[in-house]
């Protein structure tokens, strides 16, 4: 018997804008972390999540998207 293979994901992205549709990412992988958010007026955020894949592989996708995307520091005033 063969042993199962693990799933692939695929990932894509389209940018929306005045009717015009545009592909920004179209990606395969063996795991994977989303986030889409929109801003309202005021404070509010609408923030959607998604992951699929290995979890150790799910932990090394956010460390590098941290890396690449530091939380900003405040300064004090």
């Amino acid at each position: 018997m063969t042993a199962a293979r693990p799933p692939r994901y695929r990932v894509c992205v389209y940018e929306l804008r005045d009717g015009k549709t545009t592909q920004v990412i179209d990606v395969y992988g063996t795991g994977f972390i989303t986030a889409t958010a929109t801003h309202f007026d005021g404070d509010d955020l609408d923030i959607h999540f998604a992951s699929g894949g290995p979890r150790h592989l799910q932990q090394h996708i956010a460390a590098a998207i941290a890396d690449e995307h530091p939380t900003r520091t405040r300064r004090p005033r």
